[in-house]
């Protein structure tokens, strides 16, 4: 009688975990920006009031490709870079996977900031006059006037 053993199943490594995570973490920072890119905003034109509208400034904000893009080449470029720096002495992959889930991480902080910062300025910039104000990524505005204002 002959008893094969089995073959241990293959062991899960530091390195498959962690690469898992990335891309999960990547998936969440991604549906993240994408809450960041969806705003609107709708300041008043300069001089109007509240018993006098003028009209008002309609930005609407959708999710730009370039965020998308430079997220994914994070986690694209840690995932490369630790696979051809499995075993090395110096950073290690490991190392290289913290790095791009911190690319990842840092420019979805940095979609965020963009957002409050960009939804301040079209209101700022509307009350002192500028009306087509400087904006990052997928921004379009229109301006609508009230019947009747000069």
């Amino acid at each position: 009688m002959t008893t094969s053993a089995a073959e241990p199943a293959a062991r899960e490594t530091l390195f498959t975990k962690d690469a898992r995570k990335l891309v999960w973490i990547t998936l969440l920072c991604l549906f993240l920006q994408v809450l960041a890119q969806n705003w609107s905003a709708t300041p008043p034109l300069p001089g109007s009031t509240d018993v006098h509208p003028l009209g008002s400034v309609q930005f609407e904000a959708r999710p730009w490709i370039g965020w998308v893009l430079l997220t994914t080449c994070f986690a694209v470029a840690g995932f490369v870079v630790g696979v051809a720096r499995r075993g090395a002495a110096r950073w290690d992959q490991d190392r290289v996977l913290a790095l791009g889930l911190a690319g990842v991480v840092g420019v979805t902080v940095l979609v965020w900031v963009v957002y409050f910062v960009q939804w301040q300025w079209v209101f700022w910039a509307v009350a002192h006059g500028n009306l087509h104000p400087f904006t990052i990524g997928d921004v379009s505005w229109s301006v609508h006037r009230v019947d009747g204002a000069p």
